[in-house]
């Protein structure tokens, strides 16, 4: 998980100073990856129902863009994510929603939750 409101992520001091706004926290835009390959991260996607997979984020819905290894952007992440990851930008949807999303297409994409 790479998300700059999390204690843990290394710029969290800057995000503070920079990001935090006490009505909307840092932002509605995190980054995460899964230890797969190619293919796993095409059936985690697939199993999403909530969640739209676009090619670029900004929307009321959620929406959902993978980014692979051959990425550009790649250097600007954690050596995890150079695998490939996903860009999640949370919509409107009701948060349970999205959260009920997620664990649903990792249990039948077939990761452990």
């Amino acid at each position: 998980m790479a998300y700059p409101g999390l204690e843990s992520h290394p710029h969290h001091e800057v995000a503070v100073s920079q990001l935090a706004r006490p009505d909307s926290g840092f932002g509605g835009v995190l980054s995460f990856g899964l230890d797969t390959d190619h293919d796993g991260h095409n059936r985690f996607v697939s199993k999403l129902n909530v969640i739209t997979s676009a090619v670029s984020l900004g929307h009321d819905e959620s929406l959902i863009v993978f980014l692979g290894e051959d990425d550009e952007r790649q250097y600007l992440y954690p050596p995890e994510f150079h695998r490939g990851f996903f860009r999640l930008a949370v919509g409107l949807e009701d948060t349970d929603d999205l959260i009920r999303d997620i664990d649903h297409a990792l249990v039948e994409a077939g990761f452990e939750v």
